[in-house]
């Protein structure tokens, strides 16, 4: 098996099975933007890339796709630990899945490490009666506009990530990138402080077939945060309800102090998902 920088040509003229991930020719970013193909003799037998979040950046995404009919030869582990040695800083690796999938089997067989958990995301928009009524004093996205709904987001992320995947220096530019076309301001929903602030939020990303809820306090200790961001999710989900919108996706994570206790309220279902950290030299 010889291992070489995967090129653009490579991809143009790749097999069904890289489709299976997200492939770029080597280099497209930066030095932190590196991509392998492995081939036997002239033919693919599997291809892998790292890249680093412009969100976070303390750790390198890796994500590699094996020839179904090679799998369990070795050249997984072999592609993930090329791609380690060419890291520009020595910084872990990290990937993510579903409970039981043969993603996260693959990363456990190298020593994975949870670093955090989703818990299942789908979310009947029936549920919403399991929460309190929204207050009056929750309003539409729109009430502010987009000018302090990012930076209001941008707050939310920030410090509740902090903990477990830190996010870079002027992260923000990047989070928010594109915003105007994924969020639905009437159907967002933000609690104000006495001064007009954002103090919690339920995002509402509605550029895919399902929306996307995402929500939290934009302070850790925001009073009453547990209520007010339940305030948020329910009026989104009204909104949405009124529109015939039958189901959500939600997004966030267990330690989400907040926005959990209000999800979880909501009976969700599906499978439950892992964020894991893989330390190199144990690969």
């Amino acid at each position: 098996m010889f291992v070489r920088p995967l090129a653009q040509a490579d991809l143009d003229a790749g097999p069904f099975w890289f489709s299976s991930i997200e492939l770029r020719a080597d280099g497209w970013r930066d030095q932190h933007t590196r991509s392998l193909i492995a081939l036997d003799g002239q033919v693919p037998v599997g291809a892998g890339l790292i890249w680093t979040s412009r969100v976070h950046g303390a750790r390198y995404w890796v994500a590699v796709v094996v020839d179904p009919e090679r799998r369990r030869q070795g050249i997984g582990t072999a592609l993930v630990r090329e791609l380690a040695r060419l890291r520009a800083q020595p910084l872990a690796l990290m990937t993510r899945g579903f409970v039981g999938s043969p993603e996260l089997a693959f990363a456990d067989a190298l020593g994975a490490r949870t670093i955090q958990v989703v818990p299942p995301m789908h979310v009947d928009v029936a549920r919403r009666d399991a929460l309190h009524e929204a207050t009056p004093e929750t309003v539409p996205g729109s009430a502010v506009g987009l000018e302090s709904l990012g930076p209001a987001w941008a707050s939310a992320y920030e410090w509740s990530h902090a903990e477990w995947s830190p996010t870079a220096p002027n992260f923000a530019g990047a989070l928010l990138e594109g915003l105007e076309d994924e969020v639905d301001l009437e159907a967002t929903s933000i609690a104000l402080d006495g001064g007009g602030s954002v103090v919690a939020l339920c995002v509402a990303f509605t550029d895919g077939d399902v929306p996307v809820l995402c929500g939290e306090t934009t302070q850790r200790d925001t009073l009453n945060g547990e209520q007010l961001v339940a305030s948020c999710l329910r009026r989104t989900l009204d909104v949405l309800a009124e529109r015939g919108v039958n189901a959500v996706e939600m997004d966030g994570h267990v330690s989400d102090p907040h926005w959990l206790p209000a999800w979880i309220q909501l009976e969700p279902t599906g499978g439950w998902f892992r964020l894991v950290e893989i330390d190199p030299k144990e690969a």
